[in-house]
């Protein structure tokens, strides 16, 4: 997916110290930098380096020449775990509302930022293949404490903000298939992912079965749904291959970009793939590392290929039903003056195919709500222990993040259950908005010759693909952003001054990623 530059560099003796350092593992020694620098950085990465070992590792065997099936089911279970997030309730609700007010115009665009996703997270997971650190471990030795500190609280607050989708998503499932009002969904949701992740004590392998089990049902349930809505397949056709987007739909493309591309899945990614052991001994590290990042993006592709189709299934079943009923009233009225939600989603599913709809709707809400919630915890705990150097239990993490989501979350299903899609919609804005924090340590890191070295760094083209894609998510987030802030500014002196300084601030901590220097 990105191809790196073909030029070659010559062993040191500060690859040598890095082969030192290993000398117990050397087959999982890391491919770091070449020697021409003399940089903090990459001195710091010799001194530094430790092999993170992350649960119960696979073992692919030896290098292979010719393409081989098995050694790709070896490598798969990473993307699949990383496409959770591609189709977590925040994604349901955003597909939801692009079907309901675009119809069947804005499958282009889902398509488009799927392929944007694989290309970024095919880099963060090339991070860690080739350096055997993943993402946050780098951010800690990139960054001084004044900006390490701040990434990780954003990163942590859009986990937070991803955890509190995750739980009312979860809790709206419960109230769909068992009647149970929504706060002591909210509760049961914090429980139920306790269940989960005690699966990890069995292996990587058998949590990433669980991960495919819950795709596999999401894919079952919404894909009976489109069977049963029988859509016309002319028009999706011309909503995937004609790119547009209609006027009244603007705010609706805009949270596409938020609710797909998850900043704590660039961190998860870059993790993950280091339960995979590669053969790093002298003769075969650079054979293994290009294998492993070639069978790392074909799975990558395949999972987020299901990831597309879910969303898609989901985004066409509201676009038929909505053109369906564009003469009823009530239904119009609905999309002019407030989207629908994850609940009002089942009773226009029910109204369309009966009782099954709103019951194939809950099930795979459930399974998109528990599986998302494992993976943005094992994020967590990958950013905190990789950037602040905090090890904390999988479980006291689950606790923390959970009771500090509980608090706004419970309140919403006590006090204003009609808020909670509101919510939702809010959260996409706060993951499209830390998406930068993410993505840019990311792209400064893939394409540095000091850490991926010059067999491995990206290549200048996509080296510019990666940051125009970077510019337009920012533009958006721009976009997004000065609305509230002139909203803010016109209630008087005190506000307009937050305002203006929180706007300015937010732009002065992208600028600082982009212009500091890892080469």
């Amino acid at each position: 997916m990105t191809p790196s530059s073909s030029s070659s560099s010559s062993p040191s003796s500060g690859k040598a110290r890095v082969t030192e350092t290993c000398a117990d593992r050397p087959e999982e020694a890391p491919l770091l930098s070449e020697p021409t620098s003399t940089t903090s950085y990459g001195l710091a990465i010799e001194r530094e380096f430790e092999v993170h070992d992350i649960g119960i590792s696979v073992d692919v065997g030896d290098y292979e020449d010719l393409f081989s099936f098995r050694k790709l089911l070896r490598f798969a279970g990473p993307g699949f775990a990383m496409s959770i997030a591609y189709v977590d309730p925040g994604n349901i609700c955003s597909d939801l509302h692009c079907g309901a007010v675009a119809g069947y115009k804005l499958i282009w665009l889902l398509f488009l930022t799927h392929a944007i996703g694989l290309y970024i997270q095919t880099l963060s997971a090339r991070i860690g293949i080739v350096t055997g650190r993943n993402l946050a471990q780098h951010c800690r030795q990139k960054y001084s404490r004044g900006v390490r500190i701040p990434l990780w609280l954003i990163c942590e607050l859009a986990i937070i903000g991803s955890d509190i989708q995750e739980a009312i998503g979860t809790a709206i499932a419960l109230y769909l298939l068992f009647g149970i009002e929504i706060w002591v969904g909210i509760l049961i949701a914090a429980l139920l992912s306790y269940v989960i992740l005690g699966i990890q004590r069995f292996g990587a392998r058998k949590v990433e079965a669980l991960f495919v089990a819950m795709i596999a049902v999401m894919c079952a349930c919404f894909g009976v749904e489109v069977f049963m809505a029988k859509p016309d397949i002319a028009k999706i056709i011309d909503g995937l291959v004609v790119p547009r987007i209609p006027a009244n739909a603007t705010v609706q493309a805009v949270g596409i970009v938020g609710a797909v591309i998850m900043p704590h899945n660039l961190f998860l990614h870059s993790a993950l793939v280091g339960t995979r052991r590669i053969k790093r001994s002298e003769g075969v590290r650079k054979a293994s590392i290009r294998e492993a990042n070639f069978y790392t993006t074909i799975e990558s592709a395949v999972a987020l290929l299901f990831s597309f189709i879910i969303n898609a299934t989901i985004l066409i079943v509201f676009a038929d039903i909505y053109s369906m009923n564009r003469g009823n009233n009530s239904i119009g009225t609905m999309v002019e003056e407030h989207l629908p939600g994850l609940v009002e989603a089942a009773e226009l599913l029910r109204g369309a195919f009966g009782e099954i709809g709103p019951l194939l709707w809950a099930i795979g809400l459930l399974s998109s709500g528990q599986s998302s919630t494992a993976t943005g915890t094992m994020a967590g705990q990958y950013l905190m222990e990789g950037m602040m150097r905090m090890r904390v239990s999988p479980w006291l993490r689950l606790f923390i993040s959970r009771s500090i989501s509980l608090v706004p979350t419970m309140l919403i299903g006590v006090l204003a259950t009609s808020y909670l899609d509101q919510l939702d919609e809010w959260l996409n804005v706060l993951q499209s908005l830390a998406l930068p924090f993410a993505l840019i340590p990311t792209l400064k890191l893939a394409q540095s010759h000091i850490v991926m070295t010059s067999d491995f760094a990206t290549s200048k083209y996509w080296r510019a693909f990666g940051w125009v894609t970077a510019a337009a998510i920012i533009a958006l987030n721009v976009y997004l952003l000065l609305p509230l802030v002139f909203m803010l500014a016109a209630r008087g002196l005190l506000s307009a001054c937050a305002a203006y300084a929180s706007f300015g601030l937010y732009l002065f901590f992208v600028g600082v990623l982009v212009l500091d220097s890892t080469d």
